[in-house]
């Protein structure tokens, strides 16, 4: 394990470098304002209390994206602008201090390769009738060469074939993040205009949440996964999960993870079905839709190729489906692990 003093000199460096980044002064301004609109409001609601069903819209911009190389050392910083839905109505929107400061606050820059989720900006809404509570995040990564690498022998080695796919990876991962964020942002600004435009006619009852959670974050991928509850008398849970390998930058998919021609689609789903009977024996309260005679196309037959995952700690892959894909509601979203030793071998 590392000396924690080495690692607070290195965070320490760390914090120093980024603040020599340059921040043009429109964009200090903006951040600046927006610092002082927070605070103000912050103790506003702390004297005053937050009304029910008031709403206080704000809405705060960042984008630009600032690749800085200092001798060995190297920080790629991914800030994505938020995309607003023309469709939706003015959002309730309480940041924090804006997507600059929470990726300052969230990602101190460290040698080595940090991937993480941070809160990009809330939404929070309630009424008689409604409530909402939502959090957008955005995925960043700090990028830094390796200290060690300062011998004239390991600079000449980044020319080599290997340095150069680090620097392909590298531009994949960077446009990667910014296709990511952006399916973030538009799919919970999507919810949130159709949550907004229900709670605007205030005719029935809703509910609406988002949260977020990084799964994995081993040495080769990262995993955020995005659960979403609607509620409108019943309610609906669904979950969107993305999945980055570090080693090439890109997003993958389930069929990804194997070699080609594989059979891994028939060997998960039938691990998959298996795993259904089982839990149905042992509990009668548990019920899949596998072997179902009375209506047979409910049957689960197989993953889609799109379809929800992602790695736990043992290396086992996670299927995830949401609410009533493959059981009544009653059962809600359902997880199923395959474990390794069943798939092991069509690893690419």
């Amino acid at each position: 394990m590392k000396d924690p003093r080495d690692i607070e000199e290195r965070l320490a460096e760390g914090r120093k470098d980024y603040q020599k980044i340059p921040v043009p002064e429109e964009a200090r301004a903006r951040v600046e304002t927006g610092i002082m609109r927070a605070k103000a409001e912050k103790e506003e609601q702390i004297g005053k209390g937050t009304e029910r069903g008031h709403e206080k819209p704000e809405k705060q911009e960042a984008g630009g994206k600032k690749n800085m190389k200092t001798n060995q050392k190297k920080i790629i910083i991914f800030r994505i602008a938020a995309a607003v839905a023309a469709a939706a109505a003015v959002l309730v929107i309480l940041p924090n201090t804006g997507a600059v400061a929470a990726h300052a606050m969230g990602s101190i820059p460290v040698v080595g390769k940090l991937f993480q989720a941070v809160t990009f900006r809330d939404y929070r809404y309630e009424s008689n009738r409604f409530d909402a509570d939502v959090e957008v995040p955005q995925i960043v990564v700090d990028d830094m060469a390796e200290e060690e690498e300062q011998t004239s022998g390991q600079e000449a080695e980044k020319d080599t074939a290997e340095g150069q796919k680090k620097e392909e990876a590298s531009d994949e991962l960077q446009g990667t993040l910014e296709q990511i964020n952006f399916d973030i942002e538009e799919v919970t600004n999507r919810l949130i205009g159709e949550f907004q435009a229900s709670a605007d006619l205030g005719e029935s009852y809703g509910s609406l949440e988002i949260h977020h959670e990084t799964v994995t974050n081993n040495d080769r991928y990262f995993t955020l996964k995005l659960s979403i509850y609607q509620g409108a008398g019943s309610g609906f849970e669904s979950y969107k999960f993305y999945t980055i390998d570090k080693k090439t930058g890109k997003q993958i998919q389930l069929g990804d993870l194997f070699q080609e021609d594989s059979d891994y689609n028939e060997r998960l789903s039938e691990n998959i079905k298996d795993q259904m009977r089982a839990k149905m024996k042992e509990d009668e309260n548990s019920f899949y839709w596998v072997d179902y005679e009375d209506v047979p196309e409910w049957n689960f037959e197989r993953l889609k190729d799109d379809q929800n995952f992602y790695f736990d700690e043992a290396g086992n892959i996670v299927i995830s489906f949401d609410e009533y894909e493959v059981a009544p509601g009653y059962m809600g979203a359902s997880e199923f692990t395959v474990e390794l030793e069943v798939f092991e071998d069509i690893l690419k």
